[in-house]
């Protein structure tokens, strides 16, 4: 069966060729490598987790060393594409990297797919694009997901000539390129901004007002001495998917989708006055600072702020600053405390407003809060229209994908 992509160079022209993997070359297995046999120094390796946390299509620089001596270690050459074959997800596993350089040692858990027929790079975009659901559904198991080397074999690859293959490759490094350059530009600026947060909350770094003037001396406090904790209230199924009603009702579910944005503006629930009435609630109306306070500890650290009218369910936590204290400064000060080191120890850690309101923190004049604030927020600005700029370059490159292959 023969096929043409929407989109291609203009010098190109015809159907490309379907054929199976099993067809275009052979399949190899990783050798017996675990992270226990990673150093400093050594040959370069690949595991399998590394290509679905560390690694995309192209892999030009191998991250990973060992100085692991055996007969038995497979050692992988330029243009090879690796597969894991174990992960936690389906997803997971279809994933494809291609190998840019010879002699790398590849760990256990790999499927190796080595060619002269196919460009591996043009087949590891093809197959991240529109191969990677096929490949997901070819996984077995529950808790660890697996694909083998024959399942693989099966896969059906749209194959134009090698030239084209070749641009195709070369068109997409090139995107990827600019998409790491501006990646490195995004981890700088929070790089950046981290620092600038250790040296003020250790006031290394101390500003002047206006007039040139010191600020007062910080004041240590426990965070109830300058605000209120409030827990959420149950949240019943039957009030569930209004999306349109005037006061938002958020969950732990609404703050695990945004990331690193500090602020609170969408739910997947609202409520009425009316509503809020029979439920024999009220809702928070002065801004403030929310957070998990069940669950894993990389959600309990996330802290956002919401300035409109809104309600929490019993898995959260509201915090209110008093007016004396600037909310940006609070949520800077509160995300660099982890809140999950006071949590209680359970099936889920949690922990209750008085667990968390004796926490002693050190908190400067007002005036100097808001100072620091505006600092924050111009490097929270400048990383949120860097980050735009690289969501901007994926998602050109996504779309691309869905047009140039097959």
């Amino acid at each position: 069966m023969s096929k043409a992509p929407k989109l291609r160079f203009k010098e190109f022209s015809g159907d490309w060729e379907e054929k199976k993997l099993g067809t275009l070359g052979q399949f190899l297995k990783g050798s017996i490598l675990s992270k226990a046999d990673l150093s400093e120094e050594g040959k370069p390796c690949v595991l399998y987790g590394e290509l679905y946390t560390k690694y995309s299509e192209v892999i030009k620089n191998v991250i990973s060393k060992t100085n692991l001596e055996n007969d038995k270690l497979v050692l992988g050459k330029k243009n090879d594409v690796l597969i894991p074959s174990s992960g936690e997800t389906a997803i997971d596993i279809a994933t494809a990297s291609c190998l840019q350089q010879d002699n790398v040692i590849l760990g256990g858990d790999l499927n190796v797919f080595r060619s002269d027929k196919v460009n591996g790079v043009f087949t590891s975009y093809q197959l991240n694009s529109s191969k990677k659901r096929e490949i997901a559904r070819l996984s077995q198991g529950a808790s660890v997901v697996h694909i083998y080397n024959e399942q693989l074999k099966k896969i059906k690859l749209s194959v134009p000539s090698k030239e084209e293959q070749e641009k195709i490759a070369s068109f997409f490094s090139l995107i990827d390129e600019k998409i790491s350059l501006q990646s490195e530009k995004v981890e700088a600026l929070k790089d950046y901004k981290s620092g600038m947060m250790q040296k003020i909350f250790s006031r290394e770094l101390r500003f002047k007002d206006n007039e040139g003037r010191d600020y007062p001396e910080w004041e240590e406090k426990k965070l109830g001495d300058i605000g209120d904790f409030i827990s959420g209230t149950g949240f019943s199924e039957k009030y569930q998917g209004y999306l349109d009603l005037p006061i938002k009702v958020f969950k732990v579910s609404d703050m695990n989708l945004l990331g690193n944005h500090k602020y609170m503006v969408n739910a997947n629930n609202t409520v009425s006055y009316d509503i809020l009435k029979e439920m024999k609630s009220k809702s928070i109306n002065k801004p403030s600072i929310i957070f998990a306070k069940v669950g894993a500890a990389i959600f309990l650290e996330r802290k956002r702020i919401v300035k409109t009218e809104f309600l929490i369910d019993n898995n959260m936590m509201a915090f209110i600053p008093d007016e004396k204290n600037d909310i940006e400064f609070i949520h800077s000060l509160m995300s660099n405390i982890h809140l999950s080191r006071y949590a209680q120890v359970g099936a889920l850690p949690s922990y209750n407003a008085s667990d968390i309101s004796s926490i002693k923190v050190n908190i400067p004049s007002l005036n100097e809060q808001i100072k620091i604030s505006k600092i924050l927020c111009s490097l929270d600005n400048k990383i949120e229209k860097e980050q735009e700029k690289l969501d901007s370059l994926n998602e050109y490159k996504k779309g691309l994908l869905q047009q140039m292959f097959v």
